[in-house]
């Protein structure tokens, strides 16, 4: 077993954090692709990874509702054809794991496609739908996003699709929401809610994007889950400028710790919003937040190209060396249970509570 370039790990430190990677079900709060169902090179990224499930996006700021069910209809019918299936249950990703397939949680981010017509949230859960971000970066008729001049906070309409999520086993996602629509929905939502791709304010600006001491507690009061992205403009930004700098596997770790010590280990996770296809082809996709956002908000996004990605963090800056985050968590004196909460068993508690049956 090679020695790790970021941990001086023994080698029975190391055999600890591969069996626990092994062991744990990975989950990714969000993966910021579709190739690994659709491009048959990048498929086994996510097993390579060791990743058992995760957030994928059917939903954002750019889709109509017609769009939208085109694209739950394309999902439902690849997972079909390859090893990944569709689940609307914790004991459905437990089947999916037991079967070496890859689960996949429909989600949304924005409530976009839902508009102002609630009929159309009810049949996006009949559909399969479990994760539904409030918004994205601008207002919508929910509440405000992250890239607002002004947070207005939760609209009543919003109040509305919250008690909705709950009442439909949907959970209700605040990451890229504003600040004051962010706290609202916590204190109002009857059940637990997430922040599925987020930092900590504190450790890397990006207001919105970021989160918190406050936010942070609240969330974790509130029984909800927040996890850690690797997205580098939310890692770590070079001093006093919004650039993003060098970061490595020991930033994200860093982020970690952070929340874990705010929120306690049973409120932290992972989501990577790793897209490994657009960071080998070098360049961003057309629909990139950072060619519609950089621009005009480089304190949230960080300033520098929009054509393509900044470097992620080195050593885990593809999915499939997710295991280097598992060694570290050993290195920085994590336990077992503890390390298997952060990689999954914590959003898998969520969804337990949330999601109906």
């Amino acid at each position: 077993m090679p020695e790790s370039k970021y941990f001086k790990l023994s080698t029975e430190e190391r055999r600890r954090a591969d069996r626990l990677h092994d062991e744990s079900t990975v989950v990714d709060g969000l993966i910021a692709t579709d190739a690994y169902l659709t491009d048959p090179e990048y498929r086994p990224h996510p097993s390579e990874g060791g990743i058992d499930g995760a957030n994928f996006t059917v939903g954002s700021y750019r889709d109509s509702f017609e769009s939208t069910l085109a694209q739950i209809t394309e999902i439902r019918q690849l997972t079909d054809r390859v090893d990944a299936e569709v689940v609307e249950t914790v004991a459905d990703i437990d089947t999916a794991v037991g079967h070496k397939e890859l689960a996949v949680v429909l989600g949304f981010q924005d409530t976009k496609p839902i508009g102002d017509d609630p009929w159309k949230l009810d049949l996006f859960a009949e559909l399969g739908v479990r994760v539904v971000q409030l918004t994205y970066n601008e207002q919508n008729y929910v509440g405000a996003g992250c890239c607002e001049p002004e947070d207005t906070g939760l609209s009543s309409f919003g109040r509305d699709i919250v008690d909705q999520c709950n009442d439909r086993g949907v959970v209700v996602d605040l990451s890229h929401c504003g600040d004051r629509t962010t706290i609202e929905a916590i204190e109002h939502s009857a059940d637990p809610v997430a922040c599925t791709h987020v930092g900590a304010r504190e450790l890397c600006g990006a207001p919105g994007r970021n989160m918190t001491r406050e936010q942070l507690e609240a969330l974790a009061d509130a029984g909800g889950v927040a996890g850690i992205t690797f997205f580098p403009p939310l890692v770590k930004r070079e001093e006093g400028s919004h650039r993003p700098a060098e970061s490595t596997v020991d930033d994200v770790l860093d982020h970690v710790d952070y929340a874990v010590d705010v929120m306690g280990v049973e409120h932290v996770g992972i989501g990577t919003d790793l897209d490994d296809r657009s960071l080998d082809r070098g360049e961003t996709p057309p629909t990139s937040a950072l060619r519609h956002y950089r621009p005009t908000h480089p304190e949230i996004y960080g300033a520098g190209p929009t054509d393509v990605y900044d470097p992620y963090p080195k050593g885990i800056h593809r999915h499939t060396e997710l295991r280097t985050l598992t060694r570290g968590l050993v290195d920085r004196g994590y336990s077992d249970e503890g390390i298997a909460k952060i990689l999954g068993g914590n959003f898998l508690r969520l969804f337990e509570e949330v999601w109906v049956a």
